[in-house]
């Protein structure tokens, strides 16, 4: 080859090299060419400059006001949000509730008073009801059909409203409209959630699995202290803990059904304990009360029937949070008597009696105990035929007493501490 030739490819290989750093049009972005920083006296970047451009979907819808009017003849729900949103809504019976479903949202009501109940309307809840759906429960006092049902464009778009008008119709219409709902669209059926649908690894030989249920979350916000605690971020912060002192104490394994602020059902708990083959679920509650003098840590297992009043009450609380928010019954199960007779049941719940037993006399050394602290119900969340499962109530937050306890560091380090010494002596004879 010619030495004239080889020094003219060199040259014009340069040109193009040049012409492409030069040129974004020949295929090299500009963001990929180094510039000099901006000095800080620069003006901010535009909302159409990529840096600061922010996709909407990214962050949740925001609904900032709401209202419910009317009388039993005409009720009106309304919710005014920041950008254009789609919803789904259907009925449900027993007992009488519309569901209006859409994307991830943060509810910021500006005046709380505005959505006092009335007319149709005898309960308002609203939240999360999976990492990426919010739900609105509205409980009606009456069966009552949706005379319509539209979106509007408040202000030239700058928001926007859900205008939902409601006029009460006799029980046999109702039921006959959920029926035919029911066969078009199906149910409000169960809310997936964060792994519901993988399965586990197998579990590690020589390990131990505990299953740690924070109760309530998302839309089911459960008890409300009178100091304003919530029970769903008690539960989830002691939750936290105890799985932290429980992995101090050896070979455990430790899965919480929620780690965040969402909703799951009562048959996704169990299913989850399943799943991840627990050998023992320990449920973490903070109820509330009507007899607000009544305190102290309660420990529950599953029965057929209540061991009392009280423990009937509990049970039938925690077992609606399926109903508040707007899924069907899943207390309501007709298996219940027929594998209480099953010897794998009665195995089992001799083995949560147990545990139970334990973990009262470990936590009488340093956490108040309410009279009776052993007690019986059909709680929904224990009914995984084959796992031990306990429902733990740390206390009250109908009690003023209680409600500051459970908030308290110290209290939780304790009591975390001794429901992991309980674990320990439980799992004892394994761990020889």
């Amino acid at each position: 080859m010619r030495p004239g030739f080889s020094a003219f490819r060199l040259l014009l290989a340069i040109c193009c090299l040049l012409a492409l750093v030069l040129n974004p049009q020949f295929g090299i972005a500009q963001d990929s060419v180094q510039q000099t920083p901006a000095p800080e006296t620069a003006a901010p970047a535009t909302p159409q400059t990529p840096q600061a451009a922010k996709d909407p979907a990214d962050s949740p819808v925001l609904v900032f006001d709401g209202a419910i009017q009317g009388d039993g003849k005409a009720t009106r729900f309304t919710m005014d949000f920041d950008r254009k949103t789609e919803f789904d809504s259907f009925f449900m019976d027993s007992p009488l509730r519309l569901v209006i479903d859409g994307p991830s949202m943060l509810f910021r009501f500006a005046d709380a008073a505005t959505l006092e109940p009335r007319g149709l309307v005898t309960f308002l809840r609203y939240g999360a009801i999976a990492r990426e759906r919010s739900r609105v429960v509205i409980s009606l006092g009456h069966p009552a059909r949706m005379v319509s049902r539209k979106t509007e464009t408040i202000e030239e778009g700058k928001h926007y409203r859900l205008e939902v008008e409601l006029e009460p119709v006799k029980q046999g219409e109702f039921t006959k409209m959920v029926a035919e709902q029911q066969r078009l669209v199906g149910t409000s059926g169960e809310v997936a959630t964060i792994g519901d649908r993988v399965r586990p690894a197998p579990k590690e030989k020589g390990r131990i699995t505990i299953v740690i249920d924070p109760g309530h979350g998302g839309i089911d916000g459960g008890a409300k202290g009178v100091h304003g605690t919530q029970e769903k971020d008690l539960t989830l912060q002691i939750a936290r803990r105890l799985a932290s002192e429980i992995g101090k104490r050896g070979a455990f394994d430790t899965r919480l059904t929620r780690s965040e602020d969402v909703f799951i059902s009562l048959r996704e708990r169990v299913a989850f304990s399943e799943r991840n083959q627990a050998d023992l679920v320990i449920s973490i509650h903070a109820d509330s009360l009507r007899q607000n003098w009544v305190r102290g840590a309660t420990v529950y297992t599953l029965s057929r029937k209540a061991s009392d009043n009280l423990a009937h009450e509990i049970a039938e609380s925690e077992n609606a949070s399926d109903l508040l928010a707007g899924l069907d019954d899943a207390a309501d199960d007709e298996a219940l008597p027929d594998i209480l007779a099953d010897l794998t049941l009665r195995e089992t719940t001799r083995f949560s009696r147990f545990f139970s037993s334990i973990l009262v006399e470990k936590l009488d050394s340093d956490i108040n105990l309410i009279k009776n602290p052993e007690r019986s119900a059909t709680f929904a969340v224990l009914k995984a035929p084959e796992i031990p499962s306990v429902l733990i109530e740390l206390g009250y937050l109908s009690n003023p007493d209680d409600e500051k306890l459970m908030t308290d560091e110290e209290w939780q380090k304790a009591a975390t501490a001794r429901i992991a010494d309980a674990v320990l002596k439980f799992f004892e004879p394994r761990l020889r």
